[in-house]
């Protein structure tokens, strides 16, 4: 089984990437799920994100408020290190298991997103990157069209993403996502023509 890491900073369309990957029969995993698995009530992890950062972020179901805490740490690099000291080995641990279940299924491919694949400590479970990227004025336009967020706040988002190096790391493969989704469609074609020779 190969192991594909697909890397980039926001609004980069990692997003069509990989439901292009998925169309074409690779298995996929993707980091935000995982997040949002081992952060469900009940499970330990929940509940140490709210001893650390208080239960004002505890919902009234018992569910995390990921908007406010997004907020809180997106301007505090002190606070992101912290929720990432423990998130990231959580994170790597299960997306590891995944893995290797998708391997004793006898899964031939695997593509697994996670942006911040680099600095979590998540590069031994790939065995090649794909760097997806798209200029920074396009990833703006994204957020602001996609999210209907202000050209403020996209641009804080993309400010945050460059100031922690995401889409700088080295890749195997790079891909540019301007144009339309075709047009990245069938990067991803060729793409996945080299990689399952």
């Amino acid at each position: 089984m190969r192991v594909i890491g697909i890397i980039g900073p926001i609004a980069s369309g990692k997003s069509v990437v990989i439901d292009e990957l998925k169309r074409l029969g690779a298995a996929i995993v993707l980091a935000d799920e995982v997040s949002r698995e081992l952060l469900r009530p009940g499970n330990p992890l929940l509940e140490a994100v709210f001893r650390e950062f208080g239960a004002r972020f505890r919902r009234d179901d018992g569910t995390l408020d990921r908007r406010g805490l997004g907020a809180e740490i997106a301007g505090d690099d002190e606070a992101r290190e912290r929720l990432e000291r423990l998130m990231h080995p959580a994170m790597v641990a299960r997306m590891a298991e995944m893995i290797a279940s998708l391997r004793d299924d006898g899964v031939p491919f695997v593509a697994l997103e996670a942006a911040n694949l680099v600095p979590m400590g998540g590069l031994a479970l790939v065995d090649m990157t794909l760097l997806v990227d798209a200029p920074r004025a396009e990833r703006i336009r994204r957020l602001m069209e996609r999210d209907g967020m202000s050209r403020e706040r996209a641009e804080s988002f993309v400010r945050l993403h460059e100031r922690l190096g995401i889409g700088g790391f080295p890749a195997t493969y790079r891909l540019i996502t301007s144009g339309d989704r075709g047009t990245t469609r069938e990067k991803v074609q060729r793409l996945w023509c080299e990689l399952v020779q």
